[in-house]
């Protein structure tokens, strides 16, 4: 244990006697057949300096709080949606969720990822917690949580591949002890996410509305995965860019685009993009003036989206033959 997390951990592991599941005098979960394969160890893939090599579960988990948007995303596709106690709130945003309704039925949510409170995490009782290493929660959150005793599997990327998803969803099938369902749905991803990639294909840059204001998408993130898979090439690496973050009319023009992809992530369409595409020198490029945007909702580009990202390749593909 770090020592600037031991003031934290102390004060909360009163709480997580309190509030633990096998201390409060729930009652344990019904028997299933799944329950044959536990304890097991999961093993996590080395790479990450911070997360344990391995989580032990006593048990199939019940309570599985999932703090990251893809891993609430993974546990409701795998069938185990009636098992989350809590998600972040964006999990029920129908543009970026295929499971809407039973986000919203989720008893607990948080805000967002960037902004988890380590106590309300305990007091949801998990028997398990899966995230993502952004915004330092494996250091923070993640760490005060497993001194409380609580299992967490931390994932070992930032599902910027098909790779790092399909090794993201064969770790959270292990521990759910829903593997079949895992394998049934990195097979469905890898037969629709086929790679035709091409270095010639055209130039395309790739914006969204997360901020409410238009951001260039760039870096590691899957949606230019996509892209690539679509036989396209992104538009941003020109620019320097080495992560996603707000874009100017004249680095849009600089980007010098053959076309432009819009990614709705709050349902608002392209409103948001709207004053930045009709800038009037924007919009004499030939991105605008030769081919229609694409705009798509961001379930269909984000690694969150899973089986709609199949959908979103084929729209991208379809789009670049126009």
């Amino acid at each position: 244990m770090r020592p600037r997390l031991l003031t934290t951990v102390a004060a909360v592991l009163t709480l997580a006697a309190c509030s633990s599941p096998t201390t409060s005098g729930a009652p344990a979960p019904a028997a299933t057949t799944d329950d044959a394969a536990f304890p097991r160890t999961v093993e996590v893939p080395a790479g990450r300096e911070l997360a344990a090599d391995e989580v032990v579960l006593e048990r199939r988990p019940e309570r599985v709080a999932a703090l990251t948007y893809e891993t609430a995303a993974v546990v409701a596709e795998l069938g185990a949606a009636d098992r989350l106690v809590m998600v972040p709130e964006a999990a029920a945003n129908p543009v970026l969720s295929d499971h809407p309704g039973e986000m919203a039925a989720v008893e607990h949510h948080i805000t967002s990822e960037s902004s988890v409170d380590v106590e309300a995490v305990i007091a949801a009782q998990p028997d398990l917690v899966v995230l993502n290493d952004r915004h330092g929660l494996e250091a923070g959150v993640g760490q005060v949580l497993e001194g409380a005793g609580i299992p967490v599997l931390v994932l070992p990327n930032t599902w910027a591949s098909v790779e790092d998803m399909t090794t993201n969803i064969d770790l959270v099938g292990q521990a759910l002890g829903t593997e079949d369902a895992a394998a049934a749905l990195t097979e469905e991803l890898a037969a629709g996410l086929v790679d035709e990639s091409s270095a010639d294909g055209p130039r395309v840059l790739v914006l969204s509305n997360q901020a409410g204001r238009p951001f260039v998408t760039a870096g590691g993130a899957f949606p230019l995965e996509l892209l690539r898979l679509a036989g396209a090439v992104d538009a941003s690496a020109d620019l320097g860019m080495v992560r996603s973050g707000p874009i100017t009319a004249e680095q849009v023009i600089a980007a010098e685009p053959d076309r432009i992809l819009l990614i709705d992530m709050n349902g608002s369409g392209d409103a948001i993009f709207r004053p930045l595409l009709d800038t009037p020198a924007v919009a004499r490029l030939a991105a605008l003036t030769e081919h229609e945007p694409l705009l798509l909702e961001g379930k269909q580009v984000q690694a969150l989206g899973l089986t709609s990202t199949v959908e979103g390749r084929a729209a991208i593909a379809e789009w670049l033959t126009r």
